[in-house]
């Protein structure tokens, strides 16, 4: 008995399609990524809305406990494997920004402050060079378009001290502890 889904294809073929396209999701992805500013999006654009907080100890050239930093990225991507991240961080009565646009497909420059790779799993990384330390953000893409943040630091071999530009002064400033306590992502 031949079992039919449709017309004349078979049920097993389908279930078979149906898991190969289910593996090929993380490039369909990938391959919708591309480059838009967020005043002016493209139809079909995707944006990455990605917010974390974190707390960290100053140790010089001051010393100040406990700061408390907000973090915002907005990524858009689209169909052409382009990339723009606009982001801001604010502690206080202090905020900046700044902005970067990348092509996904090209194989990053490792002299760059912060770059962003599509894993072949489909997740965004975003790898971003400190002078002590390396900061990796993690976007994982879920069903139901959710996604999900993991934000970790890591010093670089030699430092004890987390060295990051100061939003009040936009000069280096010396953080003995650097610790991420929430973290968002929504998609849209």
């Amino acid at each position: 008995m031949r079992i039919t889904a449709f017309g004349n294809v078979r049920l097993d073929t389908c279930i078979a399609l149906i898991g190969r396209v289910r593996r090929a999701l993380p490039l369909l992805i990938s391959a919708l990524l591309a480059f838009s500013t967020p005043i002016a999006t493209a139809a079909g654009d995707t944006i990455i809305d990605l917010t974390y907080d974190s707390v960290m100890d100053m140790v010089r050239p001051e010393i100040h406990p406990g700061i408390a930093v907000h973090h915002n990225l907005q990524v858009t991507v689209s169909a052409n494997h382009k990339l723009a991240e606009d982001r801001n961080r604010s502690t206080g009565p202090y905020h900046d920004q700044n902005a970067m646009a990348q092509i996904l497909a090209s194989s990053g420059d490792e002299s760059t402050y912060a770059s962003w790779r599509v894993e072949p799993d489909g997740r965004l990384v975003r790898i971003q060079n400190d002078p002590q330390s390396t900061r990796t953000i993690t976007v994982t893409l879920m069903p139901g378009n959710t996604c999900h943040l993991d934000v970790v630091d890591q010093l670089k071999p030699g430092f004890s001290e987390y060295a990051f530009l100061r939003i009040s002064t936009h000069t280096i400033g010396y953080f003995s502890t650097y610790r991420v306590v929430h973290t968002s992502c929504t998609i849209r």
